[in-house]
């Protein structure tokens, strides 16, 4: 299988990508690591393949003059010329699972093509999903939580991969409620039916097109840091092949 990484910038996608790793490792699995994010400066893991070996950030603002955002833009261009590159080491790993670690800002490998023609040329060889990761800032509220959950439907049809969503740092969620609509969508739609407004009206329709769209409607939390709710992300990425929905 090879999953990959996704989610806004700060999330946790590395720390998850090799806390999630030696998880798979102590099951006995064989793992492989790509990092395909040109802007990162160390990594808690050792790349089986690793796009700086190509271009980094670093190098092509000395080279091209051009500042932070320019240059993540400019990598993102010469991630599509190595697309074959790139898809051709991946299909040579051999191991039971290939985790792909994806940049830092995930706009650039969602909304730019060469994200997209990196994980459809994987799929077309091995089963494929993506895991949408958020943190407590990024759903610090019930409707913020709807948003995190509508961009995972989102790179789910920009992909065209099932995608799961987790909630990464959930050693930092101090809200009990929020904590119980992560895990439950039952309690997250009544706890937006509770609330007043417009803005309370769109949260539930959006939540029905969840309903209606997403292969997983739970999501999990886990904890990068502390090695907690991996055997969760375990059996969430396996749900996302089931023929019968979601398993929850």
């Amino acid at each position: 299988m090879i999953v990959i990484m996704l989610g806004p910038a700060g999330c946790g996608k590395t720390s998850l990508t090799a806390a999630f790793g030696s998880y798979l490792e102590g099951l006995g699995q064989g793992v492989a690591y790509v990092n395909l994010d040109p802007g990162c400066e160390e990594l808690p893991y050792e790349p089986d393949f690793d796009i700086r070996d190509y271009f980094t950030v670093a190098n092509i603002m000395r080279e091209e003059g051009l500042g932070p955002n320019g240059a993540m833009i400019r990598a993102s261009e010469l991630m599509e010329k190595h697309v074959d590159v790139i898809v051709g080491a991946i299909k040579e790993l051999e191991a039971d699972y290939v985790l792909v670690d994806t940049p830092g800002q995930m706009e650039i490998f969602v909304l730019r093509p060469a994200g997209p023609m990196v994980v459809k040329a994987l799929a077309a060889v091995r089963p494929t999903v993506a895991i949408f990761m958020m943190d407590p800032t990024t759903a610090d509220s019930f409707a913020s939580l709807v948003v995190a959950k509508l961009m995972a439907l989102s790179v789910q049809l920009r992909l065209e991969v099932p995608t799961v969503s987790v909630l990464n740092k959930a050693d930092l969620l101090e809200d009990e409620d929020l904590a119980k609509a992560v895990e439950d969508p039952e309690a997250l739609k009544s706890m937006v039916e509770g609330e007043e407004g417009l803005i309370s009206e769109l949260a539930l329709a959006c939540l029905d097109a969840l309903r209606a769209y997403s292969p997983v409607a739970r999501l999990v939390m886990v904890s990068a840091r502390e090695k907690k709710g991996l055997d969760a992300l375990f059996d969430l990425v396996h749900e996302a092949f089931c023929t019968c929905g979601d398993l929850s």
